[in-house]
Parts: C-alpha cells; sequence; structure tokens
C-alpha cells in the first residue's frame, strides 16, 4: 500500500517575549488599583464621618467629576512632555499627599478643592501606563498586553471593594491611608525598578511640539475623535451600573446588600472572561470586538427591564453585560494605540481617558431624568439604546479604520517574560 500523504507537523511557534518592565508595571498598576478605596465611599465619608448634608456632599462629588474631566488630558500631555516616568512619580507623589491631607481638612472650601484634586491626580496615572505599554511591548504582543493590563487592574478593583467594604464601617478615615500606601508603593516601584527609562522611551522635545503630532493634529485627526465620542455614548450606558443600578434595586425593594452581591457578580465575571475569551478576542479585528462588546453591554442592561423585583433576575443581567464590558475594554486601547503616532501616545491615551470622568458627570444626568419621567423600565431602555447607538458606531467607523486582528496565527502569543 502507497504511505499516507500525511501533512509535515509544523513546529509550535515560539511565544513571543515581552520586557520584564512590561510585568513589573502591571504589578504596580494593579497595586495602585487596589488602593481606590476612596472615592466610592467619598459621600459616605462627609456625610457621616464629617456631618455634611446631602447636597454638600453632592456638591463636592461634582468637584472630584470636573477634576477627572480634565485630569487624565493633562496628564497625557505631561506623559508625552516630560516623559512617562516623571509623570508617574509626580502623579503618584501628589496623589498620595492629597489623599493625607484629606483627613485634616473639615471644611467645605477646603474638602471641594481637595476632592478636585483627587478627581485630577487619582487616574492621571493611566495614560502613561498605557502608554508605556506600547513603548515597551512589540507590536503583536500589544493587544493581549492591554487585556492583562485590564484584567490585572479589575483584580485589583476587586481587591479595593473588599477592603473597603471591611473597614468603612469602623474606620473610615483609614481608608484614606490605605489610598495613600497603594499609590506610594507604585511610586516606590516606578523610581526602584526604573520603569521608563530607556533612550527610546523618550522622544526629543522638538519633536513634542510639531504639528505633525500635537494637539493641533489630535483635534484634525476626525477617526480618533469619533472613536472618542463613540467610547463616551458606551461609558454613559456602562456607568448606570454605578449611578442608576442602585436606584433601580432600591425601588425594587431589594437590600442594599444585594448592590454587593451585583458587584460580586461582575468582579468574578471579569476575572473569569477575560483569559476564556481572549484568544477569540486576539483573532478578531478591534473595531468589530468593541462593537460586539457594546451590543452585549446594551443588553444586559436591557435585559435588567425584566428583571422586576428578582435578585436572580439583575445577577442574570449582570453576567450578560459584564460579557459585554470585557470584549469592549479588551480590544479599546488597541484601536486607540494604532491611531496615536509614536511620540503623541501619551497625549492620545489622556483625551481618550478622559471620557471616564466626563461620563461620570453624564450619566447620572441621564438616569436622573430617565427615571423621573419612566422609572427604571425607561431608563434600562435609555442604557439599551446608547449601547446599541455605540455598537453600530464602531462598525461604521470600521469603514474607515483598517486594523487587522491583533495577533497573527503564527505567533504564539504567551506574553513570556523577557529581561529588561
Amino acid at each position: 500500500m502507497a504511505p499516507e500523504n500525511r501533512p509535515t507537523p509544523q513546529p509550535r511557534p515560539a511565544p513571543l517575549h515581552v520586557p520584564a518592565a512590561y510585568w513589573t508595571l502591571v504589578a504596580g498598576f494593579t497595586i495602585c488599583r487596589s488602593g481606590c478605596v476612596v472615592v466610592p465611599f467619598l459621600s459616605l465619608y462627609l456625610v457621616r464621618q464629617q456631618h455634611f448634608s446631602a447636597s454638600d456632599a453632592a456638591q463636592v462629588s461634582a468637584a472630584f467629576g470636573a477634576g477627572w474631566a480634565i485630569g487624565p488630558a493633562i496628564a497625557g500631555w505631561l506623559a508625552d512632555r516630560i516623559g512617562r516616568r516623571r509623570t508617574l512619580l509626580a502623579t503618584l507623589s501628589a496623589v498620595t499627599t492629597v489623599y493625607l491631607l484629606l483627613p485634616t481638612l473639615h471644611t467645605l472650601p477646603a474638602l471641594t478643592a481637595a476632592a478636585f484634586a483627587v478627581g485630577l491626580l487619582f487616574d492621571a496615572p493611566r495614560p502613561a501606563v498605557l502608554a508605556l505599554v506600547a513603548d515597551l511591548v512589540p507590536e503583536a504582543a500589544r493587544g493581549r498586553a492591554y487585556a492583562r493590563l485590564y484584567w490585572a487592574s479589575n483584580i485589583g478593583a476587586g481587591v479595593a471593594g473588599s477592603v473597603g467594604t471591611a473597614i468603612s464601617d469602623r474606620h473610615m478615615t483609614a481608608l484614606f491611608y490605605v489610598a495613600a500606601s497603594s499609590n506610594l508603593a507604585f511610586a516606590v516601584t516606578v523610581l526602584i525598578r526604573k520603569i521608563g527609562t530607556g533612550p527610546r522611551l523618550t522622544a526629543p522635545w522638538k519633536r513634542l511640539d510639531s504639528p505633525a503630532t500635537g494637539y493641533q493634529a489630535l483635534l484634525r485627526d476626525g477617526r480618533f475623535l469619533v472613536l472618542t465620542g463613540l467610547t463616551l455614548l458606551y461609558l454613559c450606558s456602562y456607568q448606570q451600573v454605578l449611578f442608576g443600578l442602585p436606584v433601580a434595586m432600591d425601588h425594587d425593594g431589594l437590600k442594599p446588600s444585594a448592590y454587593g452581591i451585583i458587584s460580586l457578580i461582575n468582579a468574578i465575571g471579569v476575572v473569569a472572561f477575560q483569559p476564556l475569551l481572549q484568544p477569540w478576542i486576539d483573532r478578531r479585528t478591534p473595531l468589530v470586538v468593541c462593537a460586539t462588546g457594546a451590543i452585549t453591554l446594551g443588553l444586559g442592561m436591557g435585559g435588567n427591564l425584566g428583571a422586576g423585583q428578582s435578585l436572580i433576575g439583575y445577577g442574570f443581567a449582570a453576567a450578560v453585560w459584564t460579557l459585554g464590558e470585557v470584549l469592549f475594554f479588551s480590544s479599546i486601547m488597541t484601536v486607540v494605540e494604532r491611531l496615536a503616532p509614536a511620540d503623541a501616545r501619551g497625549r492620545y491615551t489622556g483625551i481618550w481617558a478622559t471620557t471616564m470622568g466626563i461620563s461620570a458627570l453624564i450619566a447620572p444626568l441621564i438616569s436622573s431624568a430617565a427615571l423621573d419621567a419612566g422609572g427604571p423600565k425607561l431608563m434600562w431602555a435609555t442604557s439599551l439604546a446608547l449601547g446599541t447607538l455605540a455598537a453600530a458606531g464602531l462598525l461604521a467607523l470600521k469603514r474607515r479604520i483598517d486594523i487587522t486582528p491583533t495577533v497573527p496565527d503564527a505567533v504564539d502569543l504567551n506574553l513570556a517574560p523577557g529581561r529588561t
């Protein structure tokens, strides 16, 4: 008998190595996120500990939101202007100081100013961190590198929620010291491990202000501006988890602890879904993944229409919108990075990151208007519409942005650690 014509076995592709500095950056940023315990409890601290009225607490929270809306843009400019390392050290040191100062303040003007400073600084490391990922990691590995950073930072956020819940009842002031310690730890990591050093990580000063890559060019980049606007649309739906969901669950007669259970489902879902979905995400066009995430988020929000008074119903809806969250945030930074010139990555990521703060200002207005006009059902229907519109826009934008799947079939992307 003739021997069978069997295909020649192909050798397993070697894993793509990334610098050890990337993993140090991921670890440091995760530690930083694990200390984000002040923001969720700030209003409660003002009312319970400082004995301010609800309207006073709202004023302080608004100042925080205003700072958050502009902080990342300033930090992104600094990341390009003075370098990623100096920006991280400056912002982390500054926010540590503000956290330590906050418990000593007792007047409304002083607390309002401090809240604005926290909003300005607490998310300011993000543009430098995201730009550093692109600086450090080979292009073929960046999609997964951003996804790993997102996954790890969510573990940090889960730790923050657990720590905040554990100590807020009896030692609310200790929240400020926990937050300060986590940011200081990240700053020390950056300092000792020399993250962001090296000649190829620092662009010449003259090029940073060149017409080709300055803010004027960014504001003329229609594709990027549309992407940023669609991100804001997505986030206005996504932020209802923070602003609309607690009110809707209270309207349905559920206890406050029920919201904690939904938050736990979200945290577990992110940690579980992201590694499982990553191989599929790697081999899909990033904008298609983002659009899938947006429509999935919308469907999850729409699923709350039928949740009624059932915690189980809310739990199933949470699992769906968590899936949409993972898909969107695992891919969106790949698109931002591909659009950004190499010496303007800080500014692009900074402007994009301002959508987080802006949506935190807009989303409560959307939820309150919808709740007043038609109750929770109208609010969830509005969230479904926002997610659907974002998905349609992202698919339309795909025609103008030619980005191939992040990982070619010939690459084994284990993100194996290499030497610094």
